[in-house]
């Protein structure tokens, strides 16, 4: 605010004080006067002496009441929200807020609660009911001041503040008694606010005119006068007349205020409704008191011409209010005559319409009009100053006109029209009553009442006036009719006649076919005919039917007959004719049909003409009104002739029209040949999906009366169609249009037993890999089950879902639905289901007992893989299944379309709906061990298959993204059982025991289901021994005693996995150690199996018992043991096998003992081969890592003199196995990669005793098997570098001879595996063995590097340059490390310098690391190559990718590496015959080289760029000396392209050594023989030249300058030696 505003104000804050500062005038009280003038003293005012606020004992709250005093409206309702929570903040002990803010509160509320802010007007309302309730009654000494202001703030127009001022004023009196009190003590107070508010208040007055805009100021003051008005009319409703009477005088002073009555002609139209209700509330209670001339002068002369936009339907409302309550108002005290004249202004007041009213407005209207003085209505208007609409100058009522024009508003709503006409229609029966002689009501009725008829039934532009409403057009029309025929019924039969005629002229003349319009005018007399019969059929049942039934039986009869020869004539086309013949029969039967020759031309019509007229546009109109005259009428021969007709008639649309039309009547109930003709129709649209033939099929399922066969046939129809991928779009088309029509038919379809199939296959659908497919299938099944559910209730809805899942769990079909489909469908029932139902819905939805063993029957029946004794606890135990209990032929398993199991189904679906609702916790004891039985089997047969694919075939062939799924779930089911056997829950603990006994019991036999559930019952019971401790029954002594003899060896095998250590199993342990050492295997082979498989499993649990052993038995067990294997069993069987499983828990207890016995175990382990048994084969490589531990091998010397003796054979032995087992893949074949891993660690430990050719390895590096890849790789990466040596020496003595690759490692390097077998490949498993041989097979090339010389290193450059070798791996690598990524492969995070594959890091990582290690090798090794495909990429984009890359990552440890080799090559060189100085700087990346020079020195520096080397090093010239620039230049330049352009490439600094030694040997070679001036003694000069003038005589050499500098000291050009003439030139 400017400063000039700001005194301004203060000024007029000081002008109303007294002169000592006193108040002025308190609320109501007169104005005052002070020492400058008489000031206003009202308290709504601007200009207002502030409170005083030195009383407050709160500063804070005397700053919000100076802020509320700020123009600010923001400031103000800051101030006002810290007031309320200054207030909120007392409690209620200390009696609310002091009196000195209540006392500033009352002076300042009133403005407040008018504030032009909105926010500020609902805050002050709102903390003024806080004060109140905070206050209690010391407010009631103040409410004179706020009553009013505060109940006027209930009436304000803005909603928000009304609500505020309305919650605060019932939050205080919260009672009708409370309010009504209100209103009776403070009425005096609220009436003279009101009288100040509309006499003395003005729009300048309120607000400050220098801060707020005009329309601002208006609108605070209309919305002022407005609430203030409106309160002044609830204090009237409120109090009674008694209570009253005290203020009677005021409220009379108020009512004839001159002022408040002129407010009718203001244009807000807020203070106009609460005028009028306020003068509505008056005059039904206190009409008394009213000035009838003001009234009439103000209301009626200056309302009526006013525009009543927003207040029109109040001002009606008072408008009927006066004309029965103060009749004289319009006429005695009316001032206005002439063109003011009432009736004058009344009509110009309804020519304006509702403006913007409710449709209400017209019935005030009509009781404003009803209740009028006649003399006002019988006077004529002033037509020069009231103007009429054209051609309606003659109507004899110029107030219907008026009504007419008004109605017929551009600004009048479409929903006031009826009701506009209902008031105009009751005017003019009131005009047609209080006619008085016929001649006027004949002009009335005729201008006035009769073209409403006129325009309903043939609606015209030129009369668009009278257009009625479409939707209750008739009701208007048939009143004006009743209202003609009741007045003059001679003018609406003239009139009705005519109409029909015209109608008939209309029915002749319609367009032919070939028109343009033909089908518009067709349509449009359709419209009129079915209006003109439908007006006809409404007038018969009205009071004048007498008169109208004889009107109709003259023109009815000739319509029909007209309608009926257009058709006959035209042949049909002119169906409008058709429409009009339907609409009469089906209308009018009683005059159509009592009308014996009407009758008769009818059904002549009927039964000769409409069968020739079934394929012309008439057909469905025809066809109907067969059906209109079905019963009334025989009408059997033209039926049957039409069925005829159209089952000879080639297929067309028209047929297909008329065909519908006969379906969709109740006559195909009765008619087999329309059955047929629909199942056509539907074969066809099956397999079209024509849009005719699935009208035909729609319009029998939609038609009540169909046939239950035919809808049931059409459904099968459509439900085998969803089957047939030809069908399967069409059938769903169908399925969805029959829901539309008729859902109740597809539901009763979907329940019986011919649509069971229907939701599974449409939940089938909804997985489809189409995405329109799977959207309208998920919509269709969605949209029955709803149907279902509202006809049947949820139960039926949930039974059709139960089977669904039950069939689903108990099939594994192509077409079974998903285990996430039934799982969805059981969470949909289980979520609609009650309490009381969920224990029923949860029996029915998980797999009972029988599900569970008929799908796990056809895979614990099977024999297990035998490879898969190495991954579980049973070990050799699983050969002891008896062959006679397998079935000889495997059977054949059923798989679902994703190729799971139903085993794999069960448990899929039972996981997932048990971890993703709360059904376990409904389920039951029985239900719960059966999942926990059948879950932890499951886990076992899945274990299986993971472990060797197919050995256990629940699911499909080897996938590695089903595989990748299927472990997530197997994964995902082991976590839920075990949070089962975790649980402490005592009810979890009774089922999981249960679920042990039952497993235990069913180990026993030889069975495979036996061997299953013995391993499931090791593994539960293991668990819960890790968790909770060993059981009791894991340690019972009496039945581990009776393990030693019991013939069910996976009973104890179970047992025996899982229990814990116990003297009774010590004991066990001991006694079965005695029987084998005297055992025979030959004699009893199965016996001495079980007794081996119970020590394995016995020591497997406690391997510290062979400590307590005595050792002498040990001894003995030992010797007898490896004498069976030498005489009895083959340590090439799983018997063989398990003897070396147990001897590796015995030989460590013994290996202190000498005996034979260790070679002879060398000898059984030298033996084992590729065709030994893979658990023989896993055990002797165990026992053989066992043997060579320093611990076992030098704590006996008979064991190292029998290794020593043996070692060759047993690594001849493995190097066999390795070339044995390289045909064998092992990525999914878990033993055998366990069993490839101990042969690679054996291979490794003895990498330097293997004798094998190099050549042969190179093989194995292509195989299938990482561990054998690593091996081969780890023995020739040993041998390589060795080799190089010889071949370095060979180099030397032979320059004839040239190093090559070996040709087996060139053929693995000839290509790189391609990009679109890597992107199919799944990384997160492991790295393609395509991919790891490449990786390998490079490693193994730069390999040949090491320790070779440079000639050979530049031999092998030269091999690889013959190929594209080294470009293909390039390429290769950048398509994975950087190509087709946002942004390329952050190196830094890789140890790239050294090679290893395996460690912690992921295979893609792996992949990553090795790539960047094979591109530093090339740029270390291959630097000319790499450079050369750098340079000749064809993508610059990948081209600058690469160099920025390099620069980042590499090239600095590249740059470190080069001048590393440079720093160790340089001291060699300050030595040699022509001595260089080289210095190294990391920091500044360069290399300089310095030679002397007599007493000066040539100095050259290379520099290398941060992305050497592909980017070129750079040659710079420091310090030439004694050389022309010419040949420097040439020399620097030598230098660089040996640097850059070397031919031998091979890196390590080979090629800036080569550079500098070039440029060396130029120095040299241009320094050779030089010899000193023999006139300055030096070899160079000061201007750094050589001597280069030689004397012919004495053949000594001067330096040019020297010379010079001679000849002109010595004035003479002779010698400086032998004095001779010196030949300059």
């Amino acid at each position: 605010m400017s400063k000039k505003a700001f005194k301004s104000h203060a000024s007029s804050s000081r002008a109303v004080s007294g002169p000592l500062g006193g108040e002025g005038a308190v609320f109501g009280g007169s104005s005052g006067t002070s020492a400058f003038g008489a000031v206003p003293s009202s308290p709504l005012s601007y200009v207002y002496e502030p409170p005083d606020l030195s009383g407050f004992s709160d500063p804070n709250v005397g700053v919000a009441f100076k802020n509320l005093q700020k123009k600010d409206g923001t400031t103000k309702a800051k101030a006002l929200e810290d007031l309320q929570s200054y207030v909120s903040s007392l409690g209620a002990e200390t009696g609310g807020v002091e009196e000195a803010v209540l006392i500033a509160w009352a002076k300042i509320y009133p403005r407040s609660a008018i504030d032009s802010s909105r926010r500020v007007r609902q805050l002050a309302h709102t903390l003024q009911g806080h004060l109140a309730i905070s206050c209690g009654k010391r407010m009631a000494r103040h409410m004179h001041g706020v009553a009013a202001p505060w109940a006027a703030g209930k009436y304000d127009n803005d909603k928000s503040v009304s609500r505020a001022a309305k919650e605060s004023f019932e939050r205080v009196f919260n009672s009708e008694d409370k309010i009504r009190n209100v209103w009776r003590l403070y009425q005096v107070s609220m009436l003279e606010y009101a009288r100040d508010v509309v006499v003395k208040e003005t729009a300048t007055t309120l607000s400050d005119e220098r801060t707020t805009s005009s329309d601002d100021s208006s609108a605070k003051y209309w919305r002022v006068v407005g609430a203030s008005i409106m309160m002044v009319t609830d204090l009237i409703e409120s109090i009674s007349a008694a209570d009253i009477e005290k203020c009677r005088k005021l409220l009379i002073e108020f009512l004839n205020e001159e002022k408040l009555w002129r407010l009718t002609s203001d244009s807000d139209a807020f203070v106009r409704r609460a005028l009028y209700r306020l003068l509505g509330t008056v005059l039904a209670r206190y009409k008394d008191t009213l000035n009838s001339s003001t009234i009439s002068t103000s209301v009626i002369l200056s309302g009526l011409n006013t525009t009543q936009s927003g207040s029109a339907f109040d001002y009606a409302k008072v408008l009927a209010l006066l004309s029965i309550e103060l009749p004289d108002v319009w006429t005695t005290y009316y001032p206005g005559s002439g063109k003011k004249s009432a009736a004058n202004r009344l009509c110009q007041f309804l020519k304006k319409g509702s403006q913007g009213g409710p449709p209400d407005f017209w019935s005030q209207i009509a009781a404003l009009l009803s209740n009028l003085p006649q003399s006002i209505l019988s006077k004529p208007v002033d037509t020069e100053s009231d103007k009429q609409v054209d051609g309606e100058k003659d109507s004899p009522n110029p107030v219907l006109s008026a009504l007419r024009e008004g109605l017929n508003s551009k600004d009048e709503p479409r929903a006031n029209r009826f009701a506009a006409w209902d008031a105009y229609l009751t005017v003019s029966d009131l005009a047609l009553s209080s006619s008085p002689d016929e001649a006027t009501r004949r002009r009335i009725v005729k201008t006035s009442v009769l073209p409403i008829l006129a325009q309903y039934v043939r609606p015209s532009s030129d009369s668009s006036r009278w257009v009625t409403t479409v939707a209750q057009g008739q009701d208007v029309c048939v009143r004006a009719c009743n209202q003609a025929i009741l007045r003059d019924a001679a003018s609406f039969e003239e009139e009705w006649n005519a109409l029909s005629n015209t109608i008939i002229e209309d029915l002749k003349t319609s367009l032919p076919e070939q028109a343009k319009d033909y089908s518009k005018s067709q349509d449009s007399f359709s419209a009129e005919a079915y209006r003109w019969y439908c007006l006809q059929a409404a007038l018969l049942e009205g009071n004048g039917q007498d008169i109208v039934g004889k009107i109709f039986e003259y023109t009815v009869p000739s319509e029909i007959s007209s309608a009926l020869s257009v058709l006959q004539t035209r042949n049909g086309k002119p169906y409008g004719a058709a429409a009009a013949l339907e609409t009469s029969i089906q209308k009018l039967p009683q005059i159509v049909l009592g009308d014996g020759a009407c009758k008769a031309e009818v059904l002549t019509f009927v039964n000769d003409m409409i069968p020739n007229l079934l394929l012309s546009p008439s057909a469905k109109c025809l066809i109907r009104i067969l059906n209109h005259l079905e019963g009334s009428c025989d009408i059997s021969r033209s039926y049957d002739k039409c069925i005829q007709v159209l089952a000879e008639t080639p297929e067309s649309a028209p047929k297909s029209i008329a065909l519908q039309s006969f379906i969709s009547s109740p006559s195909l109930a009765i008619t087999d040949s329309l059955f047929a003709m629909v199942i056509a129709s539907l074969n066809q649209a099956m397999k079209d999906d024509d849009s005719m033939s699935w009208n035909l099929v729609m319009a029998a399922m939609s038609n009540p009366v169909a046939p239950e066969s035919l809808t049931d046939e059409v459904l099968a129809i459509m439900t085998e169609g969803l089957s047939v991928n030809s069908k399967t779009v069409t059938g769903l088309h169908g399925l969805e249009m029959t829901i539309k029509h008729n859902s109740g038919k597809m539901t009763e379809f979907a329940r019986s037993p011919k649509g069971s199939s229907l939701l599974s296959k449409l939940l089938l659908l909804a997985d489809s890999p189409e995405d329109r497919v799977a959207q309208r299938a998920r919509y269709t099944s969605t949209a029955i089950e709803k149907a279902l559910a509202a006809q049947g209730g949820a139960s039926q809805a949930a039974s059709s879902l139960i089977e669904i899942v039950n069939t689903g769990l108990n099939t594994a079909e192509a077409a079974s639905l998903s285990t996430e489909a039934l799982v969805a469908q059981a969470r949909k029932v289980l979520g609609n289901s009650s309490p009381h139902d969920m224990p029923t819905m949860v029996q029915d939805l998980l797999p009972d007992h029988n599900q569970w063993k008929a799908a796990m029957a056809p895979f614990i029946s099977r024999i297990p893989d035998p490879s898969l004794a190495i991954t579980n606890a049973f070990g050799g135990s699983m050969s002891m299944i008896s062959p006679i209990s397998s079935t000889a032929v495997k059977q054949e398993i059923s798989r679902d379309g994703d190729g799971h199991s139903a085993a794999l189904r069960i448990a899929h679906y039972t996981t997932h709906l048990i971890k993703s609702t709360s059904v376990f916790d409904s389920a039951t004891q029985e239900q719960k061990t059966t999942i926990c039985k059948y879950m932890a089997l499951f886990l076992q047969l899945a274990s299986d298959n993971l472990s060797v694919p197919v050995s256990m075939p629940l699911w499909g062939p080897n996938d590695p993204e089903l595989e990748s799924e299927i472990v997530d779930f197997v994964a995902g089911a082991q976590s839920l059982l075990v949070s089962w056997l975790h649980s402490r829950d005592p009810s979890i603990s009774e089922i999981v025991s249960e679920a042990q006994k039952q497993l235990l019991d069913a180990s026993h036999g030889l069975t495979p289901s036996s061997y299953y559930s013995g391993r499931a019952y090791s593994a539960l019971t293991a668990e819960i021994a890790e968790t909770h401790g060993p059981s009791v029954p894991t340690n019972d002594a009496d039945l581990i005693k009776g393990l030693r003899k019991s013939n069910d060896a996976f009973v104890a095998a179970a047992y025996l996995t899982s229990a814990s250590e116990s003297e009774a199993l010590f004991r066990l342990c001991n006694y079965l150690l005695t029987d084998l050492t005297g055992h025979e295997f030959l004699e009893s082979p199965a016996e001495g199996m079980r007794k081996l498989c119970l020590v394995g499993c016995v020591l497997s649990r406690a391997q510290d018992y062979v400590n307590d052993i005595p050792q002498q038995r040990l001894i003995f067990f030992v010797q007898h043991m490896v004498g069976q294997l030498e005489t009895s069993v083959s340590s090439l069987t799983v018997a063989g096998g398990q003897i070396m499983a147990v001897l590796l828990f015995i030989l460590p207890a013994v290996k202190e003992i000498y005996g034979p016995f260790w070679s002879a175990i060398l000898d059984q382990i030298s033996k084992t081969g590729a065709q030994a048994e893979l658990y023989a084969l896993h055990a002797s490589l165990k026992l053989l890592n066992l043997l060579r531990k320093p611990y076992i091998l030098e704590s006996n010397d008979d064991l190292l003199d029998a290794w020593t003796e043996k070692k060759m054979v047993v690594t001849k032995c493995l190097a066999d196995l390795l070339m044995q087992l390289q045909g064998y893949p092992d990525d999914s074949h878990q033993p055998r990669r366990i069993v490839n891993a101990l042969l690679k660690r054996q291979l490794v430990g003895l990498s330097h005793e293997v004798n094998v050719e190099v050549q042969d390895l190179y093989g194995v590096i292509a195989s299938e098997s990482a561990a054998l890849q690593e091996a081969a790789y780890e023995l020739l990466h040993s041998r390589i570098p060795a080799n190089q040596e010889q071949v370095s020496i060979d180099k030397a003595l032979s320059n004839e001879f040239v190093a090559q690759l070996p040709e087996e490692l060139v053929s693995l390097i000839l290509a790189p595996p391609s990009m679109t077998s890597m992107a199919e490949h799944d990384f997160e498993r492991n790295i393609p063995p395509s991919l790891r041989s490449y990786i390998l097979s490079w490693q193994l090339t730069f390999d040949h590097w090491e320790k070779a010389s440079y000639k050979v290193q530049v031999d092998y450059v030269t091999a690889l340059k013959e190929g594209t070798y080294t470009q293909d791996l390039l390429d290769f690598m950048f398509n994975i490390l950087i190509k087709g990524r946002q942004k390329p492969i952050d190196a830094s995070k890789y140890d790239f310098q050294t090679f290893g594959l395996g460690g912690d890091q992921t295979p893609e990582q792996e992949t990553h690391g090795a790539l960047i290690h094979l591109y530093y090798l090339c740029l270390r090794r291959l630097p000319s190559i790499t450079k050369d495909w750098w340079r000749d990429s064809t993508s610059r984009q990948l081209s600058m990718a690469v160099e920025s890359w390099t620069q980042k990552y590499i090239s600095p440890l590249v740059i470190a590496q080069e001048l590393s080799v440079i720093s160790d090559w340089a001291p060699s060189q300050s030595t040699a015959d022509q001595p260089m100085t080289v210095k190294v700087s990391p920091s500044a990346r360069e290399i300089t080289a310095s030679i002397p020079i007599d007493e000066q020195t040539m100095t050259i520096a290379v520099r290398l760029p941060p992305a050497y080397p592909l980017a070129r090093a750079e040659v710079e010239s420091l310090h030439r000396v004694g050389v022309a620039e010419k040949k420097w230049r040439f020399w620097i330049i030598n230098a660089q392209g040996v640097i850059n352009f070397s031919s031998g490439g091979a890196g390590e600094g080979n090629s800036i050594i080569d550079g500098l030694m070039a440029w060396r040997k130029n120095v040299t070679a241009a320094m050779k023989g030089q010899t000193e001036c023999a006139i300055c003694y030096s070899v160079v000069s000061a201007d750094r030249q050589l001597p280069n003038k030689k004397c012919s005589t004495c053949k000594n050499t001067f330096h040019s300058s020297c010379l010079f500098r001679w000849f002109k000291s010595s004035n003479s050009s002779s010698c400086p030696l032998c004095r001779n003439n010196f030949n300059y030139s």
